[in-house]
C-alpha cells in the first residue's frame, strides 16, 4: 500500500465494514488479487498523520478557486460558519483528548456514557465545499474556531467579494471588526441583548447603528490582534440592523410572533430589507451539509478508537463530500435555471396554463453514482482525460438524478403506521427518522 492509496482508501470508504471496503477498493483498481488484510490496512492508517487532510483541504480549495469554475451569488462568494457535535468512539484516551462536558449528570470521567467533539467548519455555500474544518474538545467555544478558519483561508479570497453568514453567537464586536479588517461583508443573526442600547434607539426596522468601541471594550478582544488595531484606528463600529417578525403557530394552534434581528454591513442600495432576509436564508445550506455528512456519508462511523485515525476518517469523509458537493451545486444551478413547463388543463374552460416546477439533484443517488462510475481509478492513475470523461457522464445523468422541489413538502409524519422500527444507527432529527410507539397493537410514528 502506497501513501496515496491509503489516503484515497479513507476518502472513498463507503461500505459497512472494513472487509467490504477493502474488496470495493481493490476491485475498483482491478488489483483484487493484491488485496491486503484489514489488520495490515489498520496498521497503515495508524501511520498516517491527520494533518495530511488539513493540508489537502487547502490545496483542494486553492485548486478549485484558481480554476475559474466557481459559482457566485450576485458576484459574491457566500461563506457559512457553524458548528456541530460529533460522537466519538468510547475510549479512555479519547476522553482525555476530547475532554468532559460537565452537567448535572456528568461530574467526572466515570460518569461519561458518550464522548463528543466540538466540530466547526467554514463552508462555501455557493459552491458546496468545506474550505476548512476543525475538531476540538467538547467544551471548546465556536468563536475562536471561527477566527482560526478565517485566518487559515483569507488567502483564498484575496481580491474576491465575500459575504460571511453566521447564526447567533457569532455577532461579537471582535469578529465583526475582523471581518471589516479583511474587507468581507457579513450577514449575521443577532441575539436580543447584542448592542441593546443602540438598537432600542432605532426608529425603523432597517437602519445603521453606531457603536463606539472604547478601551474597556477592547480588553475583551482576545483572538485577533488585527481586529484590535483596526478598532483603535477606527473606534466607530457601524452596523446595519434589519428586523423582521416571524409568525408561527404551535401544536395547539396558538399564534406566536418572534422578532428576528440581522447584523450586516451591506448597503441598502445593493441589498434591500427583503433581500437581506433572503440572503440569510442561504445559510441553511450548511445545516443541509451536516445532515448529508451524518446520514448519507455516516461521518461518525469510524474504523478505530485511535484519536489520530478518528480525525483522519472524519477529514477524509469531508474531502469526499467536497467532491460531490461541487457537483451537487453545479447540477442544481443548471436545473434551477431550466425550469420545466408542465401543462395543466384549466377547470372552467379548455385553455392551457403552465406551472413552473423546479428540480434538485437527489444527493443519495449522486453519491452512489460518483462511487459506482469508478472515478477512483482515474484519480489514482492521474488520468485527466478519464477524470473529465467520468465527471461529464455524471453531469449528463442529472436528468435521471433529479427530484421535484414541491411546495409544502414538509408535511407532518406523526401517527402513521409503520411495519417496523427504524434500524439506522446514525439519525439526525425526528422528521427523517421519527420515533415509534406501539398503540393498540399497531406501531405508529410519534413526535420527537
Amino acid at each position: 500500500m502506497t501513501f496515496d492509496m491509503v489516503v484515497f482508501y479513507l476518502i472513498f470508504r463507503n461500505r459497512k465494514n472494513t472487509d467490504a471496503d477493502l474488496i470495493k477498493f481493490f476491485s475498483s483498481l482491478d488489483i483484487l488479487e493484491k488485496r491486503i488484510t484489514k489488520q495490515a490496512m489498520h496498521k497503515n492508517i495508524r501511520k498516517l498523520n491527520s494533518n495530511v487532510f488539513r493540508y489537502l483541504f487547502q490545496q483542494f480549495a486553492l485548486l478549485f478557486y484558481s480554476s475559474g469554475l466557481n459559482l457566485n451569488y450576485h458576484d459574491y462568494i457566500l461563506l457559512g460558519e457553524d458548528g456541530t457535535f460529533l460522537e466519538i468512539p468510547y475510549d479512555i484516551y479519547n476522553i482525555n483528548f476530547f475532554g468532559i462536558w460537565e452537567n448535572q449528570h456528568v461530574h467526572d470521567m466515570f460518569d461519561i456514557k458518550k464522548i463528543v467533539s466540538k466540530s466547526s467548519g467554514l463552508y462555501d455555500i455557493t459552491n458546496g465545499l468545506f474550505v476548512d474544518f476543525t475538531l476540538k474538545q467538547a467544551t471548546y467555544s465556536e468563536l475562536p474556531l471561527a477566527f482560526e478558519h478565517l485566518y487559515r483561508t483569507r488567502r483564498f479570497y484575496k481580491d474576491k467579494k465575500v459575504i460571511y453568514l453566521a447564526d447567533r453567537y457569532y455577532g461579537s464586536a471582535e469578529l465583526i471588526s475582523f471581518l471589516d479588517y479583511l474587507g468581507y461583508n457579513y450577514c449575521i443573526r443577532g441575539k436580543s441583548y447584542f448592542y441593546k442600547k443602540q438598537i432600542s434607539q432605532m426608529k425603523s426596522n432597517d437602519e445603521f447603528i453606531t457603536v463606539t468601541i472604547d478601551d474597556r471594550w477592547l480588553k475583551r478582544f482576545s483572538f485577533s490582534p488585527e481586529a484590535t488595531e483596526y478598532r483603535i484606528k477606527q473606534p466607530k463600529l457601524k452596523i446595519r440592523v434589519v428586523k423582521r417578525n416571524y409568525i408561527f403557530f404551535d401544536k395547539y394552534g396558538k399564534k406566536h410572533i418572534q422578532e428576528m434581528t440581522y447584523f450586516t454591513n451591506l448597503s441598502k442600495d445593493e441589498f434591500e430589507k427583503r433581500e437581506i432576509e433572503e440572503l440569510y436564508s442561504k445559510r441553511w445550506d450548511i445545516e443541509v451539509a451536516y445532515k448529508i455528512l451524518k446520514t448519507q456519508l455516516e461521518l461518525e462511523r469510524n474504523v478505530s478508537r485511535n484519536v489520530e485515525v478518528i480525525q483522519s476518517c472524519i477529514y477524509a469523509k469531508i474531502l469526499f463530500f467536497n467532491m460531490t458537493g461541487i457537483l451537487r451545486k453545479n447540477i442544481n444551478h443548471d436545473l434551477m435555471n431550466h425550469s420545466k413547463h408542465i401543462k395543466k388543463p384549466a377547470e372552467k374552460d379548455n385553455s392551457v396554463v403552465f406551472d413552473f416546477r423546479y428540480w434538485s439533484v437527489n444527493i443519495t443517488q449522486l453519491i452512489n453514482c460518483f462511487m459506482d462510475n469508478n472515478i477512483l481509478k482515474a484519480i489514482i492513475e492521474r488520468n485527466k482525460k478519464d477524470i473529465i470523461k467520468k465527471i461529464y457522464q455524471i453531469l449528463k445523468a442529472c436528468e435521471k438524478l433529479k427530484v421535484p422541489i414541491r411546495p409544502n413538502r414538509h408535511n407532518e409524519r406523526w401517527g402513521r403506521i409503520v411495519p417496523s422500527g427504524y434500524y439506522y444507527r446514525f439519525t439526525l432529527d425526528g422528521r427523517n427518522f421519527p420515533k415509534v410507539k406501539t398503540i393498540k397493537g399497531v406501531m405508529r410514528t410519534t413526535k420527537p
